[in-house]
C-alpha cells in the first residue's frame, strides 16, 4: 500500500517575490488602464464540493496541533488548535473560487481564517488571505455537557464564515475563539480557545 500523499499548506505569498519590485506580470491593471483596453463579462459555471469531518480524503490533510492542549477529533467535528499550530488544508484540480466553512467555537465568539494558494500571482501587494470574526455560536463544554446540559444552552449552535477568493489551486483553513482560563483548564494547561470544523464546501470553476 503506498503512502498516502503529503499536501503542504496554501502559500499566500509568492514564492519569486523580490521586496519592493512590481514585476511585469504584475501591471495588468495599470497597462490596460492606461492602453484603454476593452474588457469582456466573463461566463463560467462551477461545481460544490463538500467535505465532512474527519476530512479523510485524498486531497485533504489535517494538522490538529498540539493535541495535549485539547486540539482532537470528537463528536461535533475537527476541533483544530489555533493559529498557526491547527489547519485543515484541501487542493482541487480546477480553480477554487470560493470557500464555506461550517463549525462551531469552544467559546464564542469565534474566528474562521481562509489563507489560499493563488493560480496566478497577479497580487503583488495582497495575498490571497481572509478572516471572519464575530462567529456566534459553541459546542457545549465536555464538562456541563456531562453534567446534563444539552444543545438548548442559549449559545450552543453553528456558525458558517464564507469566502470568496481569486481563483485559486488549494486552500488552508484555520480558526479559533476566545480564550478561557478556568480552574480546569488551569489544572489541565488548556485553554479552550478552538473552532471545531465539521463542513468545508468548496465551488471550483468547471467551464
Amino acid at each position: 500500500m503506498s503512502e498516502p500523499k503529503q499536501i503542504e499548506r496554501a502559500v499566500s505569498t509568492n514564492p519569486d517575490r523580490k521586496p519592493g519590485v512590481f514585476e511585469d506580470y504584475e501591471r495588468e491593471v495599470t497597462k490596460m488602464a492606461q492602453g484603454n483596453i476593452s474588457q469582456s463579462v466573463e461566463t463560467y459555471t462551477v461545481e460544490h464540493h463538500q467535505y465532512w469531518a474527519p476530512f479523510n480524503y485524498p486531497n485533504a490533510r489535517v494538522e490538529l496541533g498540539r493535541t495535549e492542549l485539547g486540539a482532537e477529533f470528537n463528536p461535533d467535528g475537527v476541533e483544530l488548535d489555533i493559529p498557526p499550530y491547527g489547519a485543515i488544508t484541501i487542493e482541487e484540480d480546477k480553480p477554487i473560487i470560493a470557500v464555506s466553512v461550517i463549525g462551531s467555537a469552544c467559546t464564542p465568539p469565534g474566528y474562521v481564517m481562509l489563507h489560499a494558494e493563488p493560480l496566478e500571482w497577479k497580487y503583488p501587494r495582497t495575498g490571497v488571505r481572509y478572516m471572519v470574526e464575530n462567529l456566534w455560536g459553541e459546542h457545549i463544554n465536555a464538562y456541563p455537557w456531562f453534567s446534563g446540559v444539552t444543545e438548548q444552552w442559549r449559545e450552543a449552535g453553528l456558525s458558517s464564515a464564507h469566502f470568496d477568493i481569486p481563483e485559486s489551486r488549494k486552500i488552508t483553513i484555520m480558526g479559533g475563539s476566545q480564550t478561557v482560563v478556568g480552574g480546569r483548564e488551569i489544572e489541565h494547561g488548556m485553554h479552550d480557545g478552538h473552532y471545531c470544523v465539521r463542513i468545508i464546501r468548496v465551488t471550483v470553476k468547471t467551464a
